[in-house]
């Protein structure tokens, strides 16, 4: 599960559609259903075969009158050969629903080949009947926690880039070790204590540990905080906003949370989510709203990610 939407649209017609501007259209459709849609549009079908199996598409469009010598049903037999298994809707003004016994294919028969709301609406119910499976709410959380895990993975090389230079990499550990050390000393029983104990990580090199287990997400998160407000220093220019905060609100301790969530009922006869102790519930909105903040913190990222690749 991912929040990326791929969508595969195969049509000889293709310019056309794009001066329609349909194809945006679709996305701005998925978009506000909170997913990062793709679309990848082929005029023909030997290429868009070709490029089938490279990536997982959750939904292919394509013209049943093809040509090039075969139809539509010829290129998705093709492609279910090579395990692309995705769901299928094919469009036509010229042909009638063909016979087969293959899965997940729907089609819809044109009044003409200038039917493009038809073909838009159709288009849409049919990414609504693949987003369905994700209408179970420990699917949802299957998916947040998939992406906030990419979030991570995000940070961390964000970070192991900012400390390619010498110089930041020296600040960055000097900030993120001194504050884990000045947390131990802050926890331990006695305030008597003498030793001036370093953390093992004094001595290593930020881009040997980022990637360990033991950098924990609101450590990379503080990284990131402390990136944001160096590059705000140097230029006051930068639309860069990350509030460490609120990540941490919108993002960790929800993840958390959810790691110890159980299926449950409201007594509406709603699903929610619900930990153990009963002290924080999910439903569909909250879920929602965290996809959106998903969503909203890669945005991020990657602006941070271009920042700080075009200053190293």
């Amino acid at each position: 599960m991912s929040l990326q939407y791929n969508i595969l649209w195969v049509d000889d017609r293709k310019e056309e559609y794009q001066s329609l501007e349909m194809d945006g259209e679709i996305k701005s459709y998925v978009q506000g259903l909170f997913f990062n849609p793709c679309i990848d549009m082929y005029d023909n079908i030997r290429e868009a075969e070709e490029k089938a199996p490279s990536k997982k598409y959750d939904v292919i469009f394509s013209d049943y009158n093809i040509g090039e010598g075969g139809d539509g049903l010829d290129f998705i037999t093709a492609i279910r050969k090579k395990c692309v298994n995705a769901e299928v809707l094919f469009y036509s003004a010229l042909h009638n629903p063909p016979a087969t016994n293959l899965d997940r294919i729907s089609f819809l028969r044109l009044k003409d080949n200038r039917s493009y709301d038809e073909l838009k609406e159709k288009m849409k119910s049919v990414i609504n009947l693949t987003l369905e499976k994700l209408n179970d709410l420990s699917n949802l959380r299957g998916l947040v926690m998939s992406e906030v895990s990419e979030l991570d993975v995000v940070m961390k090389k964000i970070v192991s880039d900012y400390c390619n230079d010498s110089e930041n990499e020296k600040n960055m550990r000097d900030y993120i070790v001194g504050t884990i050390e000045e947390r131990n000393k802050t926890s331990l029983e006695s305030s008597s204590c003498k030793k001036q104990c370093t953390h093992v990580w004094r001595t290593k090199n930020i881009k040997d540990v980022v990637f360990k287990q033991g950098f924990e997400s609101y450590t990379t998160a503080r990284a990131i905080n402390y990136i944001v407000q160096k590059i705000k220093a140097k230029d006051s220019e930068s639309d860069i906003e990350f509030n460490l905060e609120s990540y941490k609100s919108e993002i960790i301790d929800n993840r958390n949370i959810l790691a110890h969530c159980q299926a449950a009922y409201d007594a509406e006869g709603n699903e929610i989510l619900k930990t153990s102790k009963e002290d924080k519930k999910f439903n569909f909105e909250d879920i929602i709203n965290i996809r959106k903040n998903i969503i909203k913190y890669h945005n991020v990222f990657k602006n941070l990610s271009n920042e700080v690749s075009s200053n190293g």
